[in-house]
Formats: structure tokens, sequence, C-alpha cells
């Protein structure tokens, strides 16, 4: 539910303000309508190779079958998406800071999409189709009147009517090979939407393309494996004191010893993932506001943080937003604490061979984790495995995950999309450190 503001919006989260959009309204919108679509997710990065958001593709959520499922407008739905998005610190709203691209399918359209406002930072994507259709058209003028900023997907080189293309801040394209000829990088921002390695994106982004959605789940230039890394041991070091119940005192020596990690320490505890009741100033008052229950979780975290490497920012976002998903889908389920935090360790996990270099085994091995961790990302068994399979459908269309994640979990087909946009929001809280 969208909160109203108590008293005036702090300078961290004025990108409501941009186009006149408050986070209050007339009426909530309905969170049932989540229900009704089906969301896929991938990462945006920028040419200096870090996430700068995410593309949502929104569809009919349909059955296993693949059926569509009941009517449900288009404002009903984005104002739903929009509202899953956005956390509340300190009785405050806060909306995600990186871009958000919406790419709606075929919904109906309806009077209120006239009025329809976002955040600056959201683009509403519209097909090469949707110009040759005057309703679309119409709305598209109506939409942009009201300050949402717009982007246009072409699927191959067909012309894009040039005094349309003005309208759109964005340019959306399979590949650069796909973008019309006739248009010139330097008047529209391009964005590709199938990278698959390192070397086409290179060239892409040589040739003028300003982001990709989607990014490479291996390391661009994989180190040769060594010994753990000062922040790595310092890390087990940590998580074994955790686990002997050492006392805070101990722990603070460990953090004093690895000066990153401190710092990353008190930047987690002091950003919008946590909630607290004021600043925290000091690495004691960090582990108590964390507690030992969730510390080994959140030292995973800063475990893939540490240690990225150059064009590995991309992997930790996935990872980090994969582990919060899952331990947002255990939560919605609800499972008892200790399975959300293995959760999302698996899913902070599933990328940290790339992230850092390491042997995924070795790394397991250091952590002294419990076995069912190690059983789904070394051997795809165990209570985890099915879980880690979620996180990775989540990011591509499939009409089959939402039945499939009711019938594993019981957890209704609202209530996972719900998951996944609080994942999604709690990624970009941290994207600071990432």
């Amino acid at each position: 539910m969208i909160a109203r503001p108590k008293r005036p919006l702090p300078d961290e989260v004025r990108v409501f303000e941009f186009t006149d959009r408050d986070l209050i309204r007339e009426a909530d919108p309905d969170p049932a309508v989540l229900g009704e679509a089906g969301i896929a997710w991938r990462v945006l990065v920028g040419r200096d190779r870090k996430p700068i958001g995410v593309r949502l593709t929104i569809a009919h959520a349909g059955s296993a079958q693949g059926e569509p499922g009941a009517q449900v407008t288009l404002s009903a739905l984005l104002d739903c998406v929009l509202a899953g998005l956005t956390t509340e610190v300190d009785e405050q709203p806060v909306f995600p800071h990186g871009l958000i691209v919406l790419s709606p399918g075929d919904f109906e359209l309806n009077e209120a999409m006239q009025g329809w406002r976002a955040p600056r930072n959201v683009l509403l994507e519209f097909g090469l189709d949707d110009l040759r259709d005057d309703r679309w058209l119409n709305m598209m003028f109506e939409v942009r009147k009201q300050g949402v900023r717009m982007a246009l997907r072409v699927d191959g080189p067909d012309a894009v009517p040039p005094e349309r293309l003005p309208y759109f801040q964005y340019l959306v394209a399979p590949s650069r090979q796909a973008v019309p000829q006739t248009v010139d990088p330097a008047n529209v921002s391009i964005l590709t939407l199938e990278a698959s390695d390192h070397a086409q994106i290179d060239a892409d982004f040589s040739s003028g393309v300003h982001a990709t959605s989607g990014w490479p789940l291996q390391a661009p230039n994989r180190r040769e494996p060594g010994g753990p890394t000062p922040t790595q041991t310092a890390v087990f070091e940590l998580i074994r004191l955790v686990q002997a119940d050492a006392g805070v005192s101990a722990l603070e020596r460990v953090f004093r010893g690895e000066p990153r990690l401190a710092y990353l320490l008190l930047t987690l505890a002091n950003s919008a993932a946590l909630r607290r009741s004021g600043p925290v100033s000091s690495i004691g008052h960090a582990i108590s506001l964390l507690g030992y229950q969730r510390l080994v979780k959140w030292l995973v975290l800063l475990l893939a943080i540490a240690d990225k490497d150059e064009g590995t920012a991309p992997l930790v976002y996935v990872a980090v937003a994969r582990g919060h998903l899952l331990e947002n889908l255990l939560a919605a389920a609800r499972r008892p604490r200790s399975e959300r935090d293995d959760a999302f360790i698996v899913g902070t996990f599933s990328l940290l061979d790339s992230i850092t270099g390491q042997r995924l085994a070795d790394l397991l091995r250091d952590a002294h984790l419990p076995a069912s961790i190690a059983e789904a990302l070394l051997a795809d068994s165990g209570p985890y495995v099915s879980l880690l399979q979620i996180a990775r459908e989540f990011e591509a269309p499939d009409p089959r995950l939402l039945p499939r994640i009711q019938a594993e979990l019981g957890i209704e087909p609202a209530e996972a999309n719900r998951a996944l946009l609080r994942a999604i929001a709690s990624a970009d809280s941290l994207q600071s450190l990432i």
C-alpha cells in the first residue's frame, strides 16, 4: 500500500517530484491486479559496465497452458507495479533511484491511462506497431503530456517515422544491427536486449549503444583461482565467530582489521534495506541492529560486494536481487526465519564464483554454511534447488512460472510478483555499495 507522507519528502526521495507525481492517490491500487500479470526482469547496464536500473516485461499471466487471464486495465496494472517497487523508510515512501523501463504486453487500454503519471526515472515502452494504432498513438500523446518519458521498441531494421522519434528518450532493439540505419545514436539513446557475450557488448557500446538489458552471467576476464583474499578471510572468520556465539567485541576487532569491510557494514546498516530508528555510526551498533541471526546473511552479501572485479557489478546486482527474491518468497510462504536466511544465501551465492573468480566449492567450504546450501549450488539438489531455478526463471518470461510457484510454495501470483518487485527495490537501495 502506498503511504501518505506525514512531512515533506527528504532529498533522497525527491525522484517523485520530477513530474509532479506524488505517492498520494485518491485510491490505492488493488493489489490483486498484480496476480493477472507475469513479470520478468533484467538488469540494465550502462557503458561503464555498472547497473543503471532494470527492465520489466509485463505480460498476461494466463494459465499453465498459456491461456489469457482476466482483463486488466493497463493503468491499474502499472500503478500496482509502481506501488510494489515503493518501500517505506522512516515512515516515508521511497522509490528506486535507478532507471525503470516498463514493457507491458497487450493489456486493455482505459481512460485513466490518459492521466497516468510516473516518476522521472520510469520509462514506458511501446512497440513500433503501436504507432500504427490510433488508440495507442493518442494514448502516447496524452501520457507524454503528463511528463512520462517513453521508449520505442523495434524488432528489426524497419524504418522509424522520423517525425515520431523525438517523442522517445530510448530506442529499444534486439541488437545494434537491428537499429534502423536512419537512427543516429547521438540523437536518441539506444538500449539493446540480446547481450550474448562480452565481445558483442563491447562492440555495441563502441558503436553508440547507451545501455544493454541483461548481462552474461560469467565474468569478462576469469582470474586464475587462488587462495582467499584478505576480505574473504575476514568474512569467513566473522562467520566462524558468529556461529561460535562470540562476543560483539571479537567481531568488532575483525571489522576494524579490514576497513573496507567495516565501511560496507556501516553503509549497509544505514541503507534503505534495513529499518532503523536513526543513523548507525559504530560497528557495534550495526552488529546489534542486524543481530547474530541475520548477520551471517549480510556477511555473505558483503562478501559478494567487497570482492567484485571490473565488469562484475551487474552480476552482484543480479545475485543480490536473487537473494532478496528467494527470501521474500519464503516469507510469503510463512517459512521459518532460518529457511529464509538460507534461501537468501543461496540466491546471493549463485553467482559468487563469477563475481570473485574463486571456486564456489572452496568458498562454501571456508564459510562453513549448512549442507543444504551447498547441495543447491554445487549439486543441483536439496530443498533449495527449486527456489534457485525459480529465481533464474524470473529473469526470462515464462507463463508457467506463477502456477509453479503457487503449486510448490502455496503463494498466490500477486504475492509472487510483489516478492520480485520488493527484491528489485532492495537491490536498488544497495546500488551505492554495488
